[in-house]
């Protein structure tokens, strides 16, 4: 399988949710004292709130996916003499 194929889907989720949530929190934190912004939705400070779960849903994405590229086994390793024999095998017909 190729490097590319490998690719944890966790990763560009993590990246995502963890830049559109720093943002998000960042935009609630400067907005935090206007009040008339945040009458409608009963005071409540949304952008800061949703900025904040979708920071930790977007840090936990990316340390599942760091810890599970640790874990991941190294590829092979294509020795020399490894390759002379499968090049030995494929001539003489012994490969299934």
């Amino acid at each position: 399988m190729s490097d590319s194929a490998r690719i944890d889907i966790r990763l560009p989720i993590g990246g995502l949710f963890t830049t559109i949530g720093v943002l998000l929190a960042g935009y609630g934190l400067a907005t935090n004292g206007n009040a008339e912004l945040y009458k409608p939705s009963l005071s409540v400070n949304i952008n800061l709130w949703w900025g904040l779960a979708m920071l930790v849903f977007g840090a936990l994405m990316l340390v599942f996916a760091m810890r599970s590229r640790a874990k991941r086994p190294p590829p092979p390793v294509v020795s020399p003499e490894g390759l002379a024999t499968e090049q030995r095998e494929h001539a003489l017909g012994l490969e299934r």
